[in-house]
C-alpha cells in the first residue's frame, strides 16, 4: 500500500501531489519550479533537460539525424533518467550541463522534440519517474500531455517585453546587444512557433491557473503557486511545519484535548480567550512575526477568515509559507516558531496558551513582506 494511502480525507487527498507547470520561453519556469520542489520537498522533473540529453547523445553517436526513423530508432532504446543529485543521465551515465545546454545541442534539439516517437518515448519515462511520486513538473506539454490528471496546472507567463527584459538583465554573450524591440520580436516569433507546432505544440489547457509573471519576483511566483497547492492538497503543511505546528481536527478522537495542562511544557494551566482582528494582524499591515518560549499556543477559527504564516525556528525569521485556518481544525503552535495569525474584519479565533508565555518579535525585510502579501492574495482575494 503507498505511504499515501492512509492519509485523512478518503481517495481524493490519498493521491500524491502532483503539481505541472508550462508556458512560453523566458516566463520563468525553471526557476520557479526549482524553487517550488526545494519549497515542498517534493521530485522537480526537468522534461528540457531529457529532450537536450537525448539530442546531445544522438549527435555523439553519429546518427543520421536529417533521417528521422533513425533518430526515433535510436531515442526509443534509450533510458533518460536522473540521478540522486538531479543530474540527467543516458543509460547510467550523468551528462553535463555544459554539453546538454551548449549551443550545439540547444540547435540541434528540435529533431528530438519534433519526432512523435521520440516525444512519445521520453513521455513514457517522465510518467514513469513521477508514477507514485509528489512531484513539480516543468515541460512545454507538462499540463497537457504528460501530467493531464495534476492536481495543481499552471501556465506561467509574462509578456514578450518582460521576457526580453530578462534576457537583456542576463545577457553574457560577446558582441552588440541587441535592442528591447528586438529580443521581444524573437521572443514573439518563438512562441508562434511554439504554439503552431504540430507535435507537442503550447497550449492553455481549459483547467490550467493562468499566472502572469510581469513585475513579480521569483519568490513571490513561488509563493503564490504553493498557496495554490496548499488549497488543493491541505496536508501538505504537515510535513513542511513538522517542527512548528500540529495540526489537529476535532472529528479525530483526542486533538480536541489539546487545551489541556499536560500539553505544555511546563505543566501549568491554560489561559483561554476570544481574538478579534488588531490593527497589525490585518492583511495589508502584516510587518513582523513573533516566537512564544515557554508553552503551546492553540487557535481555532470560529468566524470569518484568518491565515497562519509560519517562518521556521532560527534566530531570524526565514522564508515564510501561509496556510487558511480551516472551520473544526486546531492549530497548536509549538514554542520557537516564527508565526502570525493574519485576520480579516469580523474574524473571530479562540486561542489558548500556556500561562507565563513570553514573546519576542522580529521585523520581516520587504522580500519577506512581499511573498506574504503573494500567499495572502490567493487566500484572502479583495
Amino acid at each position: 500500500m503507498s505511504q499515501y494511502a492512509v492519509r485523512i480525507g478518503g481517495p481524493a487527498m490519498s493521491r500524491p501531489m502532483v503539481i505541472a507547470i508550462d508556458g512560453p520561453a523566458g516566463a520563468g519556469k525553471s526557476t520557479v519550479t526549482k524553487g517550488i520542489a526545494k519549497r515542498l520537498g517534493i521530485l522537480y522533473l526537468d522534461t528540457g533537460a531529457m529532450y537536450r540529453a537525448a539530442t546531445a547523445s544522438l549527435l555523439f553517436a553519429g546518427v543520421p539525424k536529417d533521417d528521422a526513423a533513425a533518430v526515433a530508432a535510436y531515442v526509443t532504446k534509450l533510458a533518460i533518467d536522473f540521478d540522486e543529485s538531479g543530474r540527467v543521465r543516458v543509460d547510467g551515465k550523468v551528462q553535463g550541463d555544459s554539453v546538454i545546454r551548449g549551443p550545439g545541442t540547444t540547435g540541434e534539439i528540435w529533431r528530438v522534440s519534433n519526432n512523435p516517437a521520440c516525444r512519445a518515448h521520453l513521455v513514457s519515462l517522465q510518467r514513469a519517474i513521477i508514477a507514485g511520486r509528489e512531484a513539480v513538473v516543468e515541460g512545454r506539454d507538462a499540463t497537457t500531455v504528460i501530467c493531464p490528471d495534476a492536481q495543481l496546472k499552471v501556465y506561467l507567463d509574462a509578456s514578450p517585453e518582460e521576457r526580453a527584459r530578462r534576457r537583456l538583465a542576463e545577457w553574457s554573450a560577446a558582441g552588440t546587444k541587441p535592442t528591447l524591440e528586438e529580443v521581444a520580436a524573437q521572443i514573439r516569433a518563438r512562441d508562434a512557433s511554439d504554439t503552431g507546432r504540430e507535435v507537442g505544440a503550447l497550449t492553455l489547457a481549459d483547467d490550467a491557473l493562468p499566472i502572469p509573471t510581469d513585475g513579480l519576483s521569483p519568490a513571490e511566483v513561488v509563493a503564490t503557486i504553493t498557496a495554490h497547492a496548499l488549497q488543493r492538497q491541505p496536508f501538505i503543511i504537515e510535513r513542511l511545519l513538522v517542527d512548528q505546528l500540529l495540526v489537529g481536527r476535532s472529528r479525530q478522537p483526542g486533538y480536541v484535548r489539546v487545551a489541556q495542562g499536560d500539553v505544555t511544557d511546563d505543566g501549568g494551566a491554560w489561559q483561554l480567550g476570544l481574538t478579534n482582528p488588531t490593527a497589525d494582524r490585518q492583511p495589508a499591515t502584516v510587518h513582523d512575526l513573533a516566537r512564544n518560549h515557554g508553552g503551546r499556543q492553540a487557535g481555532t477559527l470560529l468566524q470569518g477568515a484568518a491565515v497562519l504564516v509560519f517562518a521556521g525556528t532560527g534566530p531570524r525569521p526565514g522564508q515564510p509559507i501561509a496556510l487558511p485556518m480551516l472551520p473544526q481544525t486546531w492549530y497548536v503552535i509549538e514554542p520557537g516558531a516564527w508565526h502570525a495569525c493574519v485576520q480579516i474584519h469580523g474574524t473571530i479565533a479562540a486561542w489558548a496558551e500556556s500561562s507565563g508565555i513570553t514573546e519576542d518579535r522580529a521585523e520581516l525585510d520587504a522580500e519577506q513582506i512581499a511573498e506574504l502579501r503573494a500567499y495572502l492574495k490567493v487566500y484572502l482575494p479583495a
